[in-house]
């Protein structure tokens, strides 16, 4: 640590993540050259706003009633930060963020070259204290998380090879504050902390994108992106130097490493998997990323009857046992159809099993079979069960539908279909038409047009036996089976 005489450690608890934040809690541990500690700071302070998640940072609007302004203590921080080298897990942030404090407070201030424990270690404090033996004092306190840091960094110090350079600030007024708040005589106060934040404690990422990720579960923690916090998030990247490419791919890491914490108990629950999904599709990622990797976990097995009339559908190059393709429609639709099953070519909702190659395949049969709950057989297994007579063993997956994110307000949800303008039920609520596009007055004539030149009969396909047959024209559904498959069901 080149350059280094004396070292300010900070940390601040906040309402939020963004410039329109503010500081609630600070504190300063001041260490000398050897890592000794000589001095500690700490204050609450009084954001004069809402207080955001209570789960970060364990603070009450009652606990900052009577705690000073940050302009109060503005004058006092910046003389103990001054001519000291910063460090800080997560320096951007708490650097932003205080920073923000100073402009409003009137001073200015140059960070100097500072030292980053989060770009040393790539995770959180918690985690990385735990990787290095470090045992907090405990959570949600600012002081506790400085003296942390300050023992991090002399565990990581090898790391640092780069000079420093300390703080100036300016103007700088030596005088004590006139008062100050801390947390002691406020009884520790119950935290229930939302499952996606839970899961993201352990996400380790690169140095590049380490401070952005270490954010992202604050943003995405209630399942919403709002367009003020994704304008906030873009010019976060920004200020870290993370172009477009730079900004998917924190996405990316950091969605895999929730997918890593929910994988650990190698079991992924229905609730998981949604909430999973939907930060998905927040970041804007494609959903693949979770179902290819939680699918395993999720399958669910169990035995059904190959009875005549089940509708099965192929997918995949079928090979003998002496490795010899075996041809779709001269051998296996032939021996389905003796066997009273209806081989169909095209996967349709109606199909009772999808027969695979092999049921690991992502084709859009399997995959589609998967998202649908329809079982997923092994070739193998079926021709086996049609010799035997046997129960056919299969595999299938609850439904889960397609995560969506509302174009007006950012809230996400899961839905049975994917619509190109989703808009969550709140905001329909308050749009014009339910959020539906303006009818023109000659839609209504147009479609009474339309109908009347529309074939009195119909003629459909039965989803069974294929045929066809007609009926008269009516309202309401339309049936999928013909009048002799319905009559025998």
């Amino acid at each position: 640590m080149a350059g280094t005489n004396r070292v300010a450690v900070i940390d601040v608890e906040t309402t939020g993540v963004y410039n329109v934040d503010r500081v609630a809690e600070l504190a300063i541990v001041t260490m000398d050259s050897t890592g000794a500690v000589i001095d500690e700071f700490e204050t609450l302070i009084n954001p004069h706003r809402d207080l955001g998640p209570t789960w970060v940072h364990g603070l009450t609007a009652s606990m900052l009633r009577d705690a000073p302004d940050f302009g109060d203590v503005a004058p006092h921080i910046a003389a103990r930060l001054h001519g000291a080298v910063v460090v800080s897990h997560n320096l951007p942030f708490d650097t932003r963020m205080v920073g923000n404090e100073f402009d409003r407070a009137n001073i200015d201030i140059d960070w100097g070259v500072g030292l980053d424990t989060l770009c040393a270690t790539g995770c959180k404090l918690e985690v990385a204290c735990a990787e290095y033996g470090i045992i907090p004092e405990g959570r949600h306190r600012a002081l506790f998380d400085a003296r942390a840091t300050g023992r991090l960094l002399l565990a990581v110090a090898d790391a640092f090879t780069s000079s420093c350079l300390p703080v100036v600030a300016n103007p700088l007024l030596r005088t004590p504050p006139r008062r100050i708040s801390t947390r002691d005589g406020y009884s520790v106060i119950a935290i229930n902390t939302p499952y996606l934040a839970d899961l993201a404690r352990g996400v380790h990422a690169d140095i590049e994108v380490a401070a952005y990720v270490n954010l992202l579960d604050r943003a995405v923690a209630d399942l919403k992106l709002t367009s003020d916090e994704r304008h906030e998030l873009a010019a976060l990247a920004a200020e870290l130097g993370l172009d477009e490419h730079g900004q998917e791919r924190a996405h990316r890491e950091f969605l895999n490493g929730l997918i890593d914490a929910a994988l650990e108990d190698s079991i992924v629950t229905d609730d998981e998997h949604e909430q999973l999904c939907r930060v998905a599709a927040l970041l804007e990622l494609d959903a693949k990323l979770v179902t290819r990797r939680t699918n395993p976990y999720r399958l669910t097995e169990n035995t059904i009857a190959l009875a005549a009339g089940l509708s099965v559908c192929f997918t995949g190059a079928a090979l003998d046992d002496r490795g010899n393709l075996i041809d779709r429609k001269s051998v296996l639709e032939v021996e389905a159809k003796v066997h009273g099953l209806v081989p169909i070519d095209k996967f349709r909702k109606t199909c009772g099993l999808v027969i695979a190659a092999d049921t690991a395949s992502e084709s859009a049969k399997v995959t589609e079979a998967r998202r649908l709950g329809v079982p997923v057989a092994s070739l193998t297994d079926y021709r086996a069960a049609l010799k035997t007579g046997q129960p056919l063993t299969v595999t299938r997956m609850a439904t889960a539908g397609v995560a969506q994110v509302c174009g007006e307000c950012g809230d996400s949800w899961m839905a049975s279909r994917r619509s190109s303008k989703p808009i969550c039920r709140d905001c329909r609520g308050t749009l014009p038409n339910g959020g539906a596009p303006p009818r023109s007055p000659g839609d209504d004539q147009y479609k009474l047009v339309a109908a009347q030149s529309m074939p009195l009969i119909q003629t459909l396909v039965c989803s069974v036996c294929l045929d066809t047959w007609e009926r008269p024209r009516s309202r309401g559904r339309i049936p999928l089976r013909c009048p002799s498959c319905a009559g025998a069901s």
